[in-house]
């Protein structure tokens, strides 16, 4: 079996037990279940407070489309609030509430206990074996993007 096979069949199993973790759901905290995709979303607005919906779908890598429906979801929850941005009228920033405050600190907490395993597997490795994972990374993710413009022709 050629390298290539086998690394990219390693990485489908791994990308599938992935997906397979992102529909689990936590509470982290709230006593609401909340996705993984909700609570990164909760994440990254609470990384940048006043993030508008078009910077945050560029930095989660989704449409502003689903951007948009994901922060009506938490709005409805009531983890997030839409506001008026200060530096636009046309332009909504987000924040999170209180609700939404706890559910950040609970995934922070949650990615520190979790995230032992995964410091562990990255403290062994030296910084140019790093280097090359990140390398090898990033290039999947460029792949990945070129085969969706090629999709979208």
């Amino acid at each position: 079996m050629s390298k290539y096979i086998e690394i990219a069949q390693t990485l489908e199993r791994v990308i599938h037990k992935y997906n397979k973790n992102e529909e689990l759901k936590r509470t982290y905290g709230t006593g609401i279940l909340l996705t993984q995709k909700e609570i990164h979303t909760i994440q990254l607005i609470g990384q940048y407070p006043h993030i508008g919906i078009v910077e945050l779908a560029e930095r989660q890598g989704v449409t502003k489309g689903a951007t948009s429906q994901m922060v009506k979801k938490l709005v409805e929850k009531g983890f997030v609030v839409k506001k008026q941005s200060q530096v636009s009228e046309a332009e909504i920033c987000l924040e999170l509430t209180e609700l939404g405050q706890k559910a950040f600190e609970g995934h922070a907490e949650y990615h520190q206990s979790a995230g032992k395993q995964w410091k562990e597997v990255i403290n062994q490795m030296s910084e140019a074996d790093l280097q090359v994972v990140m390398h090898f990374i990033e290039s999947i993710e460029k792949i990945l993007d070129a085969e969706k413009l090629k999709g979208e022709k």
